[in-house]
């Protein structure tokens, strides 16, 4: 009888499980937040960046974004890149914020 009734206890621990399942809606939406898939989204996220003069998780996936506006604006996309590498490389908040505006103001 012991030994059904402690089968029965992991039986019912092993069904239940640890209930991981239900926290992954959250971690998902903030990586949507967090992952910038259009030209609108970048320049959003681009004026945030000049505004705070942080970069921090803002700027992912602004280059996919630029690759995917290299073939409707290649020029456009061209100088962006260009404009990425230098907000990237920027040492002070100020810099930062700097090159986030002329960005967005060619969104």
């Amino acid at each position: 009888m012991k030994t059904l009734s402690v089968l029965l206890i992991l039986l019912a621990v092993i069904c239940t499980g640890c209930g991981g399942g239900g926290g992954g809606d959250a971690e998902n939406a903030a990586t949507e937040r967090n992952n910038v898939t259009s030209t609108d989204d970048m320049k959003a996220s681009l004026e945030s960046i000049a505004q705070s003069g942080e970069m921090g998780s803002a700027a992912m996936g602004f280059r996919e974004t630029l690759e995917e506006l290299k073939k409707t604006d290649s020029a456009k996309a061209d100088q962006l890149l260009s404009d990425l590498e230098k907000l990237e490389a920027a040492s002070s908040p100020a810099a930062t914020k700097k090159i986030a505006k002329g960005m967005a103001d060619k969104l």
